[in-house]
Order: C-alpha cells, then structure tokens, then sequence
C-alpha cells in the first residue's frame, strides 16, 4: 500500500509533520490518537484496547499520512497492521528535548506522577530499540524534521 505511518514517542511532531506532508501531498492526513480520543474512557488499558481497533480498521485505507500514537508500537498486532499499510518512518528527537515536553506540560496518564522522571526513562528505554527496529526509514529531529515543518 502507499500510505506514509509516522512513529514515535509521544510529542515528537508526528501530527504536526503529518499535517505538512498532507497538505503538500494531498494525501489524507490520519492521527490515530484523535481517534482514540472520542472512545476514550480511564485507563491507558482502556486507550491501548481503543487503539487496536482503530488501527485494525485502517487496513485497507490508501493515500494516508499516518500519525500514530507512541504506545501504539508496543502490540505486535499494530505493527503488522501499520507494516501492511505502508512506510514506517521513525521520527527520532533526542530524548531530553522528548523528556522536557513531557515533564513540564500536563502530566501523560502513561508516566507515574510520584516518579514521572523514573518512569519516563523506563519509557523511554521500553521503546526505543523497538522504533528503530520496525522503522523502513528514520528521520532525524534536528537534520530533517523542522525543516520540513517549517517550510
């Protein structure tokens, strides 16, 4: 297929860069987070279950930029899905400028909020080998991504 999925963690600039290669392109533009949020309920559980789904029925959508969640690389069962759909870019940002992001903002219900620096080095670590792994491509923060947005 020839959709564009876009992963990473959680405020890298997935969206914001989906949004630009859309718009450029004319591909339609997807955040699987936006998605999810609408069925949201309590949990992250409750968020990862939601997910699965929305990522089960983008199977047989084409011509889409795909901004997905961070967690999202985690269920193997996504990463098959997002295999089949198309390209998988890893937008790589260094860890610090992910970790200022998101300690210094509203908390993510993901991180523990009486070790938030604990747990999100634990994070961190859980999903960064993965990332690069599943990756076809790997777009570096400083060289390649804000210029793109920028422009």
């Amino acid at each position: 297929m020839n959709n564009i999925i876009l992963c990473g963690y959680k405020s890298c600039g997935k969206t914001t860069l989906g949004k630009k290669i859309s718009e450029k392109t004319g591909l339609h533009f997807i955040d699987t987070d936006d998605l999810c949020h609408h069925s949201y309920l309590d949990s992250p559980d409750d968020f990862y279950e939601i997910e699965k789904k929305v990522i089960a029925a983008l199977v047989d959508f084409q011509n889409c930029v795909i901004a997905t969640g961070g967690g999202s690389v985690l269920a193997p069962e996504n990463v098959a899905i997002f295999k089949k759909l198309g390209k998988i870019f890893y937008l790589r940002v260094p860890k610090e400028i992910i970790k200022e992001r998101l300690l210094y903002g509203r908390l993510p219900t993901f991180l523990e909020p009486h070790r938030p620096e604990e747990s999100f080095e634990e994070m961190y670590a859980s999903r960064k080998d993965l990332y690069e792994q599943i990756a076809d491509h790997i777009i570096d923060h400083e060289d390649q991504i804000w210029p793109l947005i920028s422009k």
